[in-house]
């Protein structure tokens, strides 16, 4: 119950208060004229000045009443605005969170292909770098070159070439690979994919795999031997340790052994361990 209504009741049984007493008074003025009591005159008096305080009282508190009831009614109005202005705030708030989300999803997302970047990648593999120096696990980087892309591109032109890499990005994502493994475009024609826990008998299962689902996509390519596109693969794995080995030496043997890879003749996996035994 507001302020104005309390206020109305309480006034409403001050005046059913008035009136009893004016009842009684007038009860009074019965029984003592009956019995030649107190001045007839006098006793009206009375009940005229009981009557006039409760009309006084009466229209004075219902003067007061009234802008208290306006002042209620404002006050009512503005908590309302003020819920409103409060929900609005909320959901602007929840827009600005959203949209933070989005743009720090974009900042590490390839647009075309819907992999992580090479920022995304790179932070990743720090992370992993590090928590494999401290767990004393391994760690694996497959580097992906698609074959004579450059000529994909003046042979059939770039929209095609983009829808080569968006294809050859999906065949990636599904070859069954883990949900702790990290995909990425990492340059214009490269694929880098790292492989957290895994040595180099396994990434080169993954490796294979991946080969496999780029040859069944069965793409065309005029300029290509085999008259479809192919890629060329290469591996490294480390078992880091801290303060000897850094993160930049697994990815550089991952691409040394990719150019391998490239010179042996494409469509082909080499390992670090083929790099180094060519490099001798």
């Amino acid at each position: 119950m507001s302020l104005s209504q309390k206020l109305h009741t309480r006034l409403t049984l001050a005046t059913a208060a008035v009136v009893l007493l004016t009842a009684v008074v007038l009860t009074a003025e019965a029984e003592l004229s009956s019995s030649g009591g107190a001045p007839q005159g006098l006793v009206i008096t009375a009940v005229v000045l009981v009557l006039l305080s409760a009309v006084l009282s009466w229209g004075l508190l219902r003067t007061l009443l009234h802008p208290l009831s306006a002042l209620e009614s404002s006050l009512a109005s503005l908590q309302q605005e003020r819920l409103q202005l409060a929900e609005e705030r909320d959901d602007a708030r929840q827009h600005l969170e959203e949209m933070e989300k989005t743009l720090s999803r974009v900042g590490l997302e390839d647009a075309l292909t819907g992999l992580a970047n090479r920022r995304q990648f790179e932070r990743g593999l720090q992370e992993e770098f590090n928590r494999a120096a401290r767990t004393n696990l391994s760690l694996a980087i497959i580097m992906i070159d698609i074959d004579r892309f450059d000529q994909y591109n003046e042979l059939y032109g770039r929209m095609a070439g983009d829808k080569v890499l968006r294809r050859v990005g999906s065949a990636i994502r599904d070859t069954n690979v883990r949900p702790e493994d990290l995909l990425s475009r990492f340059g214009t024609q490269e694929i880098a994919v790292l492989l957290p826990g895994s040595k180099l008998e396994g990434a080169l299962i993954v490796a294979e795999r991946i080969r496999k689902s780029i040859e069944l996509l069965d793409i065309a390519h005029s300029a290509s031997p085999t008259g479809r596109v192919t890629i060329s693969i290469g591996i490294s794995s480390i078992t880091p340790q801290r303060q000897v080995d850094e993160p930049d030496t697994v990815l550089r043997e991952s691409e040394q052994a990719l150019e391998l890879a490239r010179v042996s003749g494409r469509d082909c996996i080499r390992t670090v361990d083929d790099f180094r035994k060519s490099a001798a």
